[in-house]
C-alpha cells in the first residue's frame, strides 16, 4: 500500500496555512474600521459597497458583512433605501461618554493616589515629560495621543477592577473619535498634558481627594472642548 504520510502532512500544512490567513471579511472589517477611527471616513459619509469592494479588492459580500458588524459596534448606521453611513458623533454622545468617564476615572485617580507604587508613578512622569517636550518642540499630536491613552489606562489598571475596565473598554472607539477632535483647538494639546501633570502631582502626594477632583476638572474640560468643536463644525 502506498504511503499517505507525505500527503497527510501536506493537507495538514495546507489547512493550517489557510486558517492562519485573515478572512476577506476580517480584512474588510479591519480596514474600514481603521479608516473610520482615523477620520479618513468622516461622520455621515456614505459607504458604498461597490466603491469599498473595489478599493479593498474583495467582493461586495465581505464588505457587507463588515458593515453589519460595524453597525453593531456603533460606527456605521443603515438608512432604509439609502444604504450605509458612518455614524455621526453627536453632542449627546460626547456628554454620555464623559459623564461615565468622570464617575469611574475620578474613582481610579483616587485609588492610584492611595495604592499606585512609586515606580509606576515615576514611569508615568517620564512619559508625560517626554510628551510635553515633544508637544512644545514639535507640536507632536501622536505623542500626546499615546501619552493620554497610556495615562488613563494605567490609572484604570491600578484599581484592579476588571468590571470597570470592561465598561470603559466598550467606549474606546467613541473616546478615540472624540480624541481626534481635541488637538484641533488652539493650545488644547499643551493644556491637556498640564492637566495630566496636575492629576499626577496629587497622586504623588498621596492626596486621594485632590487626585479625584483634578481628574474631574480634566475630563470636564475635555468634554467642553469636544462639544465646542462639534458645535463649530455644525455651523
Amino acid at each position: 500500500m502506498p504511503s499517505t504520510k507525505g500527503s497527510v502532512k501536506t493537507r495538514a500544512k495546507s489547512v493550517r496555512g489557510a486558517g492562519s490567513r485573515p478572512s476577506r471579511h476580517g480584512q474588510a472589517y479591519t480596514e474600514i474600521r481603521r479608516r473610520i477611527l482615523a477620520g479618513d471616513l468622516a461622520p455621515d459619509e456614505p459607504l458604498s459597497e461597490y466603491q469599498l469592494a473595489g478599493e479593498l479588492k474583495v467582493s461586495r459580500t465581505p464588505v457587507r458583512e463588515a458593515l453589519k458588524r460595524l453597525e453593531h459596534e456603533g460606527l456605521v448606521r443603515f438608512v432604509s433605501n439609502r444604504g450605509a453611513f458612518v455614524t455621526d458623533l453627536s453632542i449627546r454622545d460626547i456628554v454620555e461618554v464623559y459623564e461615565l468617564r468622570e464617575q469611574l476615572e475620578s474613582f481610579a485617580a483616587g485609588v492610584a493616589a492611595s495604592e499606585m507604587p512609586l515606580a509606576e508613578i515615576n514611569v508615568l512622569e517620564r512619559k508625560l515629560e517626554n510628551a510635553q517636550r515633544l508637544a512644545n518642540e514639535k507640536g507632536s499630536v501622536k505623542e500626546a495621543f499615546d501619552s493620554d491613552i497610556y495615562f488613563h489606562k494605567q490609572l484604570i489598571q491600578c484599581t484592579k477592577n476588571g468590571r470597570m475596565a470592561t465598561v470603559l473598554a466598550t467606549m474606546d472607539d467613541q473616546v478615540h473619535r472624540i480624541r481626534i477632535l481635541s488637538p484641533s483647538a488652539h493650545g488644547r494639546l499643551q493644556v491637556m498634558l498640564c492637566e495630566h501633570r496636575e492629576v499626577l502631582d496629587y497622586i504623588r502626594r498621596r492626596d486621594r481627594e485632590g487626585a479625584q477632583e483634578a481628574m474631574r476638572r480634566h475630563l470636564r474640560a475635555a468634554r467642553e472642548n469636544a462639544i465646542r468643536l462639534m458645535t463649530d463644525a455644525h455651523h
